[in-house]
């Protein structure tokens, strides 16, 4: 019986450090948008929708990492893209409070965008890993 607790708490705490990093960047892109401004922006036009893609990719790419491999391969890909969504709309809901910020369903759609790359990037580099070590093994 205490093997058992020992493996199943071994196992809970694998999984919560699989979300560290994307817990990381949850918490620093909540405090980033509860900021009245943001400095050093690029300059040019819509850059904050090239600056929304890039971190929502990069979220949702350690957002993959916590969710695991073990599951059928569009769950691996949609999963996360759902979940950094969802975050997205509170986070634009959450901007709405805050004051010299506003909510823009054009931000959110740069989000989702970055979900959907971040999840892919994830799956397909997992592919080659995987590929990669399947060869080596047969050699």
């Amino acid at each position: 019986m205490t093997a058992l607790c020992y493996n199943w708490n071994m196992n809970l705490l694998k999984k919560l450090f699989r979300w560290l990093p994307a817990l990381f960047i949850f918490g620093c892109s909540w405090y980033l948008s509860s900021q009245e401004t943001i400095e050093h922006m690029p300059g040019f036009w819509n850059a904050d929708k090239l600056v929304h893609c890039i971190c929502f990719a990069g979220l949702t790419f350690w957002v993959a990492f916590g969710v695991g491999t073990k599951m059928p391969a569009k769950w691996r890909i949609i999963l996360p893209v759902i979940i950094v969504s969802l975050y997205g709309v509170l986070d634009e809901f959450h901007q709405s409070f805050t004051p010299g910020r506003e909510t823009s369903p054009l931000d959110w759609c740069a989000d989702t965008i970055g979900a959907i790359i971040g999840s892919l990037v994830f799956f397909f580099l997992c592919k080659w890993i995987s590929d990669r070590k399947e060869k080596s093994s047969k050699k």
